[in-house]
């Protein structure tokens, strides 16, 4: 895993906004051009220096689509309920012996698909570097 990659997930896991991930990022690349170095000698590990910034209440999208799955899987086991006990419709007739498989596989889905939405993202460039290139 990239330096970068694992700052920009870190600073996700923190609340930070994409604008605000670029412009670290920003300064990390500043850094390790002009001296050289790599950014782990100045900055510490990725983990340390997302350490360094405040924690925010944001949402991102991988946390949303967590939120998003499982609320689904909430409904799922709602509709089966509702179904069992106001319509004597037994929902193992179409799932199978396991009646909550599809909600636990629709939960653990939505987790993988979060972290893996969060962490792959590309982050935006700062205008700052856009500018800069111009």
């Amino acid at each position: 895993m990239s330096y970068e990659r694992s700052l920009t997930f870190n600073l996700r896991v923190r609340g930070l906004s994409e604008v605000e991930i670029a412009e670290a990022l920003d300064e990390v690349r500043a850094h390790e051009a002009a001296t050289g170095a790599p950014p782990q000698e100045e900055f510490g590990t990725a983990q340390e220096y997302a350490k360094q910034f405040p924690k925010k209440k944001r949402r991102t999208r991988g946390q949303t689509i967590t939120t998003i799955s499982t609320a689904l899987a909430a409904a799922y086991v709602l509709l089966a309920v509702i179904l069992m006990l106001v319509f004597r419709v037994d929902i193992r007739d179409f799932v199978g012996p396991v009646t909550l498989q599809p909600a636990a596989g629709l939960v653990l889905a939505g987790l993988l698909a979060g972290f893996l939405t969060d962490y792959f993202q590309p982050v935006q460039r700062s205008r700052a570097a856009g500018s800069a290139v111009r």
